[in-house]
């Protein structure tokens, strides 16, 4: 392992996951990679998550031990202050419901520290349960994009990971398994104001740090990202119906070509080209689902708005029923 190795600034902001803080404290104190400070956040728990932060505040990695009196009601908010007081070279967000491996800052740094240009790296991660079991791995969210891609470590772009990968769907899944580079880190009032964002501000963030520079993948499942009942992603796909996550995904994309026109990436209009394709599927879905939900001339006056998306749908399903007749007959 490379000597004098620079300060990682592990961010654990928490809210209410007193069963899952040990665990995770654990998994980040027992790094072979430990050269880091570790800054704990609570957002006015009501659990017994301060009582353990407290016991943990007194290992001497702990920079920083910050209870809110009020709850910010806001991840990014945490995210905010967090990179506000941290003193390192990278930032670690380690949210308070996962863990990892013991090497995962040993492996996940080494491309940040071996190229200036990749300011993102980050690892495979299995999918777990409330008990830390394993129930599967987020490669299979990427398979949509790349079957093989993300079978492999690799290095690339960030601007041609954004237009193949990012522009579809949120390729990286959970920021426990990202190591940022933090002189290019910045929350922006977006992350924190726009209350779309409130469950998919890191999927903006992550356009914001690669665009014009570098992004490193390793194919290692060294972080575990927990699937339980009050998860971020389980409550989004619980409270919000379809409709409700298609309006997300379309008021995210917005903001997503804001920060695409800032950064002016050299394949922007293949970028922009791909979104047009990716936001008309999202309001033909949309339209379709008003169309068969009692709410028909909703769905209407929304697809006449991506009419060439329905005519193509149309044409296509009409082809297929076509060559089944003919097989069938």
């Amino acid at each position: 392992m490379l000597t004098n190795l620079p300060l990682i600034s592990v961010i654990v902001p928490n809210y209410n996951h007193e069963n899952y803080l040990k665990q995770r404290l654990d998994s980040i104190f027992s790094q072979t990679y430990q050269n880091f400070e570790v800054i704990l956040l609570d957002d006015n728990s009501t659990d017994n998550s301060k009582q353990i932060l407290s016991e943990y505040a007194k290992n001497p990695k702990v920079s920083h031990c910050v209870f809110n009196e009020i709850n910010s009601g806001n991840t990014f908010t945490q995210w905010q202050k967090g990179i506000s007081l941290a003193q390192g070279n990278y930032i670690w967000i380690a949210e308070s419901d996962d863990f990892c491996e013991t090497n995962f800052l040993e492996k996940v740094s080494k491309p940040l520290l071996e190229n200036n240009q990749v300011v993102l790296s980050y690892c495979q991660s299995n999918r777990v349960d409330e008990y830390g079991s394993v129930i599967g791995n987020w490669k299979e969210h990427t398979n949509v994009l790349d079957v093989k891609k993300f079978e492999t470590d690799f290095m690339v772009d960030g601007n041609l990971f954004i237009e193949k990968y990012l522009i579809y769907i949120n390729a990286i899944p959970n920021a426990s398994a990202v190591l940022l580079r933090k002189e290019n880190l910045k929350i922006t009032d977006d992350l924190v104001s726009n209350i779309h964002l409130k469950s998919c501000g890191d999927w903006v963030l992550y356009f914001q740090q690669i665009s014009n520079h570098k992004i490193a993948f390793i194919s290692d499942s060294l972080n575990s990202f927990r699937f339980h009942a009050n998860s971020v992603i389980a409550t989004a796909v619980k409270v919000e119906n379809r409709i409700s996550i298609i309006e997300i995904n379309l008021q995210m994309r917005k903001v997503m070509l804001s920060v695409l026109q800032k950064k002016m990436p050299v394949n922007y209009n293949e970028i922009i080209s791909n979104n047009k394709k990716t936001t008309k599927s999202l309001k033909y879905e949309k339209g379709m689902i008003l169309f068969h939900n009692d709410k028909r001339w909703k769905g209407v006056f929304v697809l006449l708005g991506v009419f060439d998306e329905f005519l193509r749908r149309y044409k296509l399903k009409k082809k297929i029923v076509l060559k089944l007749k003919k097989i069938i007959s």
